[in-house]
């Protein structure tokens, strides 16, 4: 498992724009994990309880539409006045899949609640893109380059969140009614 720090993601935030802290209370170490994770590449980030302003329509407006300067958005306005960019990321640790589920390319957006002996569930918008975004930043590694991740959040005319194709052009959010399938849509399942 991948495990970003709550010092290393201060950091980040700060250098965003974002000047986050972390509470002395605040768990420094992920959740106990379960033996798929080390079977995984799964990545593990905290985000604090004063989280006001981590949200994507925020980090698209501190970090930018220009792909020269990565970590960047794709500069599709489609989502702007959406009520999903507004929301914060929830506080704790987020334990993501940083590449889609095999078996979950392909597949509609209710496919995982298909499958009954999994430990994950659909992220958030925003947990997608602070996975691929944090990491990004710690390591230089594009996640979801050629794939999009289905969120659990849903759109205006009943379509869902997907993040994905971080690539020269920046991180694409899109969205999709629950019925479409693409082989290059799967989930990066969050652990629960």
């Amino acid at each position: 498992m991948n495990v970003i720090t709550a010092e290393q993601v201060e950091r980040i935030l700060h250098k965003w724009g974002l000047p986050l802290r972390f509470a002395a209370h605040e768990p420094s170490d992920p959740p106990n994990t379960t033996e798929i994770v080390n079977s995984a590449r799964v990545l593990a980030f905290p985000t604090p309880e004063d989280n006001s302003g981590l949200n994507i329509l925020n980090l698209r407006k501190l970090l930018g539409v220009n792909p020269a300067n990565p970590p960047s958005f794709f500069d599709h306005p489609w989502y702007l006045d959406e009520s999903f960019g507004r929301k914060d990321c929830s506080a704790g640790w987020h334990l993501l899949h940083m590449d889609v589920i095999p078996g979950s390319v392909h597949q509609p957006y209710n496919y995982y609640s298909s499958v009954s002996d999994v430990n994950w569930t659909l992220p958030s918008a925003i947990e997608a893109v602070l996975m691929v975004f944090l990491h990004f930043e710690r390591t230089g590694e594009r996640l979801l380059l050629t794939k999009h991740t289905w969120c659990r959040d849903e759109a205006s005319v009943g379509r869902y969140v997907t993040v994905g194709a971080f690539g020269r052009n920046g991180l694409f959010i899109s969205s999709h009614p629950p019925i479409f399938a693409s082989r290059g849509l799967g989930v990066c399942g969050m652990l629960v």
